[in-house]
């Protein structure tokens, strides 16, 4: 396939990413995840990757880049997600609590 040759019926990167955005939605743990990430692990390594984040939760790639793009914009969108967490105070609190 030639790589100068463009497909107009393929969607553009800004359709690409609201379907994106819209699949992660609709997955049934995206809202315990999103807290999760928002309340426990931001506050622990405020500048994870969405490769990491996947990783150490065991969420999709596509999961993990949606909820680290709407918790930065929650908390600013100033690069950085989140403060990392004073002291040697750590979350107790794990993935399985955010599920009720």
């Amino acid at each position: 396939m030639n790589n100068s040759s463009f497909d107009p019926s393929l969607p553009d990167r800004g359709e690409l990413w609201r379907i994106l955005v819209e699949t992660v939605h609709a997955m049934p743990m995206y809202n315990n995840h999103k807290r999760y990430v928002s309340e426990v692990m931001i506050k622990e390594k405020s500048d994870i990757s969405a490769k990491e984040l996947a990783v150490m939760i065991n969420i999709t790639l596509g999961e993990a880049i949606v909820i680290l793009s709407e918790v930065a914009n929650e908390k600013g969108g100033n690069g950085k997600v989140g403060e990392a967490r004073k002291g040697s105070q750590i979350a107790d609190r794990k993935l399985f609590d955010f599920s009720k």
